[in-house]
């Protein structure tokens, strides 16, 4: 039971860290939200477009305008799929090993809860930052992330009972 405890605390240090993350990069203004994205879209764009460099200024400009927005939307959806996952982990601390259709349900259902009601008070905090605005879109990839993020730790606890069970 002191090890449950112990994973729970710790389990909820780092939800509260990861919201926390994700809080000052909602903070940051336009500006500066726009440079963190395209210090990563412009290593993203050598990755996919080796000869990114000799293209002209306008293909360049129509590459890394398609594959700036992606990496915005992906970043958004990595950091809810960490939020889901920890969250998950958290909830499944309250089930025995005993896996039922029940008790997924309810880690999912929990998780994109959590996800979805941060998502969304995420969304307007930006509406108070100088230059970014809410976006409903956003709260559905947040939510989308976090539901992925349930799901892989939901696939791994059931392939750890599949292993244990057929270990014994």
């Amino acid at each position: 039971m002191k090890k449950i405890i112990i994973a729970r605390i710790v389990l909820i240090v780092l939800i509260l860290g990861w919201m926390n993350m994700i809080f000052g990069f909602s903070a940051a203004t336009d500006v500066e939200s726009q440079s963190l994205s395209d210090k990563i879209t412009i290593k993203v764009v050598h990755i996919i477009k080796p000869d990114y460099d000799s293209l002209s200024e306008k293909e360049q400009l129509i590459i890394f305008g398609r594959t700036s927005f992606g990496v915005r939307k992906l970043g958004h959806l990595c950091e809810y799929t960490m939020l889901g996952v920890l969250t998950s982990l958290f909830l499944a601390t309250f089930a025995s090993i005993r896996e039922s259709l029940r008790y997924r349900r309810r880690i999912l259902l929990g998780a994109g809860l959590w996800v979805l009601v941060y998502a969304i008070s995420d969304e307007i905090h930006q509406g108070f930052v100088h230059g970014r605005s809410p976006e409903v879109r956003d709260v559905l990839i947040d939510l989308v992330g976090g539901l992925i993020g349930a799901l892989i730790v939901l696939v791994i606890v059931r392939l750890i009972k599949m292993k244990r069970t057929n270990n014994d």
